[in-house]
C-alpha cells in the first residue's frame, strides 16, 4: 500500500474546494516548492519542474505559483531588488536574508512571534498575519571579517 503524502492530500483538498482541477503541472510546481529550502523564484521553479515535464512552460508555472498562493498553499517572500521567490513552509517562521549572496534562510523566534501588529496596520486592511525580514551578512559571507555588520563578533552571532 503506498504512503500518503499529505502535502499532496492538501494541495488536492484545496484545489477541489476552489473548484480547481487537479493537474500534472499543478501538482510538479507545488512540488518543486515544497522541496526547496531555497525560496525559490518562478526561473528556479520553473527548471525544477520541467525535469520531470519538459513541454510545461514558463507562463504555466507563473500563473501556477500565483494561484498556489491565492489559494493559501504557499507564501511569497519578497527580497529587495528582486523578484517574489516562494516558500511552501506555512508555519509560523521569520527570513534572515543575506545582503551579498542574496541567500534566504528560516528562523523561529517566539521573541518576533510575540509582537503585537501596530494599530496602525489594521487601519490599513485585513491583517493576516506579519513576518519578520531580518537583512544582514550570513555567516559564510562574514568571511574572515571580525565583526558583522552589527559590530558584535561572529562568536556571539553564533553563541
Amino acid at each position: 500500500m503506498a504512503r500518503r503524502d499529505p502535502l499532496m492530500d492538501r494541495l488536492r483538498e484545496v484545489l477541489g474546494t476552489a473548484g480547481c482541477r487537479v493537474t500534472q503541472q499543478r501538482i510538479e510546481v507545488y512540488r518543486a516548492v515544497a522541496d526547496s529550502r531555497s525560496h525559490p523564484s518562478v526561473a528556479e521553479v520553473h527548471e525544477c519542474v520541467r525535469r520531470r515535464l519538459p513541454t510545461v512552460s514558463l507562463d504555466t508555472v507563473y500563473r501556477t505559483l500565483w494561484k498556489l498562493s491565492e489559494l493559501g498553499l504557499i507564501s511569497t517572500v519578497n527580497k529587495s531588488g528582486e523578484k517574489a521567490r516562494f516558500d511552501a513552509d506555512l508555519v509560523r517562521h521569520h527570513h534572515f536574508t543575506c545582503a551579498r549572496c542574496g541567500g534566504t534562510f528560516d528562523f523561529e523566534s517566539e521573541e518576533l512571534d510575540g509582537l503585537k501588529v501596530p494599530d496602525e496596520a489594521w487601519k490599513l486592511g485585513r491583517v493576516w498575519g506579519a513576518r519578520l525580514d531580518v537583512r544582514g551578512l550570513c555567516l559564510s559571507c562574514c568571511g574572515d571579517d571580525e565583526t558583522t555588520g552589527s559590530g558584535a563578533s561572529k562568536r556571539e552571532v553564533r553563541g
